[in-house]
This record gives C-alpha cells, structure tokens and sequence, in this order.
C-alpha cells in the first residue's frame, strides 16, 4: 500500500514533496500564529472582563478561521495524492486553482485578523506602552505566511504545466478514439472533482466558519422559528445533499444527481441570503467576519454555480455506462501506467 502512495517519475515525486512541504512549512507557522493568538485572547478577555462580548468571541471565530486554514493544507496533501494516483489533468488544474484559493484565503485571513485586534484596541483604549508588554504581534509571521503561500502557488502552476503532458495522454490511454465517450468521461471527472471541492468549500469553510460565528452571536433560546431553520436546519440539509452528491456519481443514480442539484440551489439561495444579511441586515453580526464571509460565499457560489452545469450535463449522460467504461480500464490501466509515466516524464 506505501508503495502505491509513492508515484512514479520524477514530476511525480516532485509534485507529491512540494505538496507535503506546503503542508508542513505553513502549518508550523500556523500553529505559531494561533497559538500567539490564544494568548491574546486570554488578554483581551480579562481586560473586557466579560465573556458575553460580541468582540472578543469574534477573536475566538478568528482562530477557529486559522484552525480551517490548516485543515484546508491537509485537504491539498489529499487532492494531490488523489490527482498522482489517478493521473487526472482535470485534477491537476483543480489543484492549482484550490491552491490559489488558500492564497486567497491567508491574505484574507491576514486583514481580517487585523480588523478585530484593531477593534478590540480601540474598545479598551490599549495604548503602545501596554501593548507591547501584554500582546504577542502576529503581523511579521502573517506577512511571512503570505509570502511563502506566493512562493507555493506558483510552484503549484508551474507543476501543472510540466504535469499536463505527462498525465495528457490518460484519457486516449484509458477510451481510445471515441469521441463521444471522451466528452461523456471528461464531464463526468470535471464533476467529480467539482465535488471534491464544494464539499471543503460548502461542508468545511462556509458552514465552519457560519456555524461559529452564528454560535457565538445567538443564543439559540431565543430565536425564531423562521431563524432556527435558516441558521440551522438549512445548513444541515445542503451538508446531506453533498453525501447524495457522491451517492449519485458512484451509482450513476439520476435520483441522487436530482437530489444533489436541488440542494446547490438551497446552497446559492442559502449564500446570497447569507450576503445580503451581511451588508443589509444584522450588520453588527458579522461586522469583523464581513470579508471573511463575502470572499467564501463569493469563490463558493461561483464554483456552485459551474458545479450546477455540470451536474445538469451529467444529468442527460447518466444512464450511458461511464463509470462502467472507467471501471473496465481503469483494470489495464493499472498494468501499464507505472511504465507509461515514466517514459513520459523523460520530456
């Protein structure tokens, strides 16, 4: 089994160490960040002396955020060993846009940190002598974080292209020349691996970083019946839409498919609520998790929407025996594509 985890070719080991770097490197400063964090935390809470604050549990939502961002590099390591193991250039490329996605992310990650310190300073008037005896700086190792993410995103694009022309020939290795089970098959992948990321991006993200915020702001006690199934029951049923979601691409079940696109419906009316709630409703509610927020649901619905097509395609195909075909070579492809990969990856 370790041996089948360890690709073939040089790229191969490439791609696989440079991932497993990213992982280690950025999570070690991570852990750094946060746990500098948890001890301003535990300032800021007996400076405020009250555990209600609105503030001070949106610092608890900004670890929680910093926590997401390890567990998005783990999910990369994932994707990667996935993408080498199936030689999928669909994959790949969806790699390299995740990648720059976490990009995103840290730089995010950096200005919303920087909105809620700025915040909870100004509530108990903290002035530059107190602050540099009590609180730990975290801006030079957040800047650092960014900039090796820069490093690690380019990298990521520039392996995806060397990688291209060796995983280029797997689809023609796997149907030949037919062309209309060539659209069918690749449809079908790029559905696949939009799965792989709206569930990090729906189920993980999104709904980690709404649930905190929703259970730091509400008390449960006192909402609305309207408000519970909004806040709760909602989310709750697009998470089990994602599970019908893989059901469907793995029993080739129209039903399951049906199931899966009628919940990313709730998901991107569920968004633009969520959206409009922010700059028209409860501000207050989500005044230091706003960017946070509106660069999730805006990269989130995106990649709904796209999935939404897709799966409407898919829809049509099912029924026409690709996950048979892919079952069936997948048995040769296993006898030759060790080989195959290293004689490519001499370019």
């Amino acid at each position: 089994m370790g041996k089948k985890l360890i690709p073939e070719g040089k790229w191969s080991r490439i791609t696989l160490l440079w991932s497993f770097s990213q992982f280690v490197i950025i999570s070690i400063i991570e852990c750094f960040i946060i746990y500098r964090n948890i001890n301003n935390k535990k300032y800021y809470s007996e400076k405020l002396n009250d555990e209600k604050d609105k503030d001070a549990k949106n610092f608890t939502a900004l670890i929680v955020y910093q926590v997401l961002f390890i567990v998005a590099l783990a999910y990369q390591l994932y994707l990667t060993v996935d993408t080498l193991l199936k030689f999928s250039t669909i994959d790949l490329i969806a790699l390299s846009v995740f990648n720059s996605m976490c990009l995103l992310y840290s730089i995010t990650q950096y200005t919303q940190a920087k909105s809620i310190i700025k915040n909870l300073n100004e509530k108990i008037e903290l002035n530059d002598t107190l602050k540099n005896e009590k609180l730990y700086d975290t801006t030079i190792y957040e800047y650092i974080n960014i900039g090796i993410m820069i490093v690690f995103t380019i990298g990521w694009w520039y392996i995806t292209f060397r990688l291209y022309k060796v995983f280029g020939w797997n689809v023609f290795k796997q149907i030949g020349a037919d062309i209309s089970l060539k659209k069918r098959l690749k449809l079908f992948n790029i559905l696949v691996t939009l799965l792989k990321l709206t569930v990090f991006f729906i189920d993980f993200l999104f709904m980690v970083q709404y649930f905190t915020l929703v259970l730091n702001y509400s008390d449960l006690k006192d909402l609305e019946t309207m408000e519970l199934i909004h806040d709760l029951a909602i989310p709750v049923i697009v998470i089990i839409g994602t599970i019908f979601g893989f059901v469907a691409v793995s029993t080739e079940n129209r039903l399951f498919l049906g199931i899966y696109i009628f919940t990313l419906c709730a998901v991107i009316g569920f968004m633009c609520s969520t959206f409009a709630d922010i700059y028209l409703g409860d501000t207050d509610k989500y005044v230091n998790a706003r960017i946070s927020l509106t660069v999730t649901i805006t990269c989130t619905v995106i990649l709904c929407l796209i999935t939404y097509g897709v799966s409407l395609i898919n829809f049509k195909n099912f029924g026409l025996g690709i996950p048979k075909s892919i079952n069936k070579t997948n048995i040769q492809q296993g006898q030759s594509e060790s080989n195959q990969q290293k004689r490519l990856s001499i370019d």
